[in-house]
């Protein structure tokens, strides 16, 4: 795992775009965005790790990624400890 607090802005964003790449795979970082927008509250502010575990298990579920359910929200919930 990177530590993203401690790296640059150009690091950081060359990054993020390197993980958009890897969305929807098992490539994934935990660096850019995925979610559906209903999930931004408990994703956007987590941490790269818990991110990448959300994917991880949306994937390994055969959830779409950016799909929007009670189970996506479930996992989340869990993973997040958040609500």
């Amino acid at each position: 795992m990177i530590n993203t607090n401690n790296i640059t802005s150009k690091s950081f964003a060359d990054i993020y775009e390197l993980d958009k790449t890897y969305v929807g795979t098992e490539n994934y970082l935990g660096v850019a965005f995925f979610w559906n927008h209903e999930y931004r509250h408990y994703l956007r502010d987590t941490t790269d790790a818990k991110r990448k575990k959300v994917h991880n298990t949306f994937l390994n579920m055969g959830l779409d990624i950016i799909g929007k359910s009670d189970i996506h929200l479930q996992i989340i919930r869990k993973i997040t400890k958040l609500f």
